[in-house]
């Protein structure tokens, strides 16, 4: 961990200098383990201890594909951001890091749920709040990121970007990293009845049910551009389905996403597919039969896209 931010250098995390540090739902102490924490009606997905080690797993995921990198906005120790805003946090790991990386900088993170741990650096905060509603922060960003929220906004262009442009900085940096739920294929191994294509199928009729966005990636840059963003740059990165790749490294990618996606898959279909789909939950399960057995499938070069997306609002915004 990062020692607490010198003196000399002039910043503080003194309450008297951190107005959010009397926001409402702010937890200086955390909900015990016996403690019930009620799941939010708007968020449709898992939210438990094993959803949380999945979380943490695809945090090291996208740290492999990154090469260790926690963004591609340009920052660094020598040019640091000052004041950094992490929507939907979840488990709190990259926030984490990013106090370390950067100790003289403010590193907020926002959830649903305080599931993150309490040992952080003394530049880390984390706050409950559900960022769909409308933002009420003091003070503007200098970087505001999300990370794998994909399903979380029904608008991500209206409820996200437009609002982030609104509480950055002038010259400040908004970055998504985000997977959409497509799945693609370069080499014509996939076919249409292919186990896992028809569940991403119908797993996008339920998001649309549900008023959510699944494929949040292709659009973002194209968004960012609208509402008034510029330098405006987008990296996409090939995450295999499974260890199909002949390329060790891209393999040993591709066998930690296949092991990723099986953890979730019956968590994820079951909430979706019961609440929006009417079906049980015996109907679900035999249908996983072959959707997990697909995933296992190396004769099909199948892969999901990180988008990585960032830019700057402008210096006379």
């Amino acid at each position: 961990m990062a020692p607490p931010p010198p003196t000399s250098s002039g910043i503080s995390f003194r309450s008297a200098d951190r107005p959010l540090d009397n926001y409402q739902f702010t937890f200086e102490s955390y909900l015990d383990d016996s403690s019930r924490i009620e799941p939010d009606v708007s968020y449709h997905f898992p939210n438990d201890a094993p959803e949380n080690d999945r979380v943490e797993e695809q945090y090291a995921i996208i740290e492999m594909v990154l090469d260790g990198r926690l963004h591609l906005a340009p920052f660094s120790r020598a040019n640091p951001p000052r004041r950094v805003l992490d929507i939907a946090t979840g488990t709190g790991t990259w926030a984490i890091e990013m106090g370390d990386q950067y100790p003289e900088a403010e590193i907020i993170g926002t959830d649903l749920s305080p599931i993150q741990p309490t040992f952080v650096p003394p530049n880390v905060r984390f706050f409950i709040e559900d960022s769909s509603d409308d933002w009420d922060y003091p003070n503007l960003f200098d970087f505001i990121h999300t990370r794998l929220t994909t399903g979380c906004w029904s608008d991500m262009k209206t409820q996200i970007i437009q609002r982030a442009f609104d509480h950055l900085q002038p010259g400040g940096w908004l970055e998504c990293q985000e997977i959409p739920s497509m799945v693609y294929c370069d080499d014509d191994t996939l076919p249409d009845d292919w186990g896992w294509l028809r569940w991403t199928r119908e797993f996008q009729v339920a998001g649309r049910l549900a008023n959510r966005d699944l494929n949040a990636g292709p659009d973002i840059k194209d968004w960012m551009c609208e509402v008034g963003f510029v330098d405006v740059h987008e990296a996409v990165f090939k995450i295999p389905i499974n260890g199909w790749p002949r390329e060790a490294r891209l393999k040993q990618l591709g066998m930690m996403w296949q092991r990723n996606l099986l953890e979730g898959l019956s968590a994820f279909s079951l909430g979706m597919f019961c609440r929006f789909m009417g079906k049980t939950v015996e109907e679900i399960e035999l249908s996983l039969v072959d959707v997990r057995k697909s995933l296992f499938d190396r004769d099909v070069h199948a892969y999901h896209k990180l988008y990585v997306v960032w830019g700057r609002k402008p210096e006379a915004a």
